[in-house]
């Protein structure tokens, strides 16, 4: 099969020379990144600990030109992160929603408005550099599988809990703490409780990867997401890291519009 690269999806009209901030915030972590003209520039991450509009003042004192929001963290929250970006930057913010398609890529939800912005830009960010099949990974609080064949045919998807999500719901139900991120996991079995659970939930993901992946029949695997460095040892095959794939469909949805 070819690998045929996209049409650039560049709008020329679109240009900036004042940097354009690109803002992706999940269930736990805003990360942000400056974007002068095609590309992302400095970048980072911020907890937010569930209150994404909070975090916002302490970003750089820099004025964008504009400013492109993707977040999952549910409706209620959209009207607050508005407000504070008028009131941090003096301007309104744009907001990302999947689409029914974007330049041949086609949504596969019957209401493509109910699939998650994170997953729709991450296949975006994908589908704008090479049409062909791909399976894109995002393991963060959640951890989600999406395809697409070389079409543009969005396959479908998976939904599961994340390596920490499902080490805090079984901990949390007993005297034993969650490790913290950096823990060394294998795809073994533990020789003690906490192990355990965390063997667990890596077997539980990689489990769940393989069995989505086999439905795609890809030939680009990409990973993203908090957790993509750890997991990505114990995948099979060749996956590019790609930390910052929201950032790079935002970018592209930015440029386009």
């Amino acid at each position: 099969m070819t690998d045929a690269p996209a049409r650039s999806p560049r709008n020329r009209k679109a240009q900036i020379h004042a940097p354009r901030l690109l803002l992706d915030i999940g269930n736990s972590r805003l990360k942000w990144a400056w974007q002068a003209d095609a590309g992302l520039g400095d970048c980072g991450v911020i907890v937010h600990a569930g209150e994404p509009a909070v975090a916002l003042p302490s970003l750089a004192p820099v004025q964008p030109a504009e400013v492109w929001i993707s977040h999952v963290t549910g409706p209620a929250n959209e009207a607050p992160l508005a407000a504070a970006v008028r009131e941090r930057f003096g301007r309104a913010p744009h907001f990302a929603r999947s689409a029914e398609q974007w330049r041949g890529l086609r949504n596969g939800y019957a209401e493509p408005a109910r699939l998650g912005v994170d997953r729709w830009l991450v296949m975006v960010a994908a589908w704008s550099e090479h049409r062909v099949a791909t399976c894109i990974v995002d393991a963060g609080t959640a951890l989600t599988v999406d395809g697409f064949d070389e079409a543009g045919r969005h396959l479908g998807g998976i939904i599961a809990a994340g390596l920490l999500t499902q080490q805090r719901a079984v901990l949390g139900q007993t005297r034993f703490a969650t490790r913290e991120q950096g823990t060394t996991y294998h795809a073994g079995l533990g020789l003690d409780t906490e192990a355990c659970v965390s063997q667990g939930a890596m077997l539980a993901c990689l489990g769940a990867i393989d069995r989505a992946l086999s439905a795609t029949a890809a030939v680009r695997r990409i990973v993203t997401g908090g957790d993509a460095s750890v997991l990505l040892p114990h995948l099979h095959g060749d996956w590019e890291h790609r930390p910052d794939l929201v950032l790079e469909g935002l970018r592209v949805l930015a440029d386009d519009r």
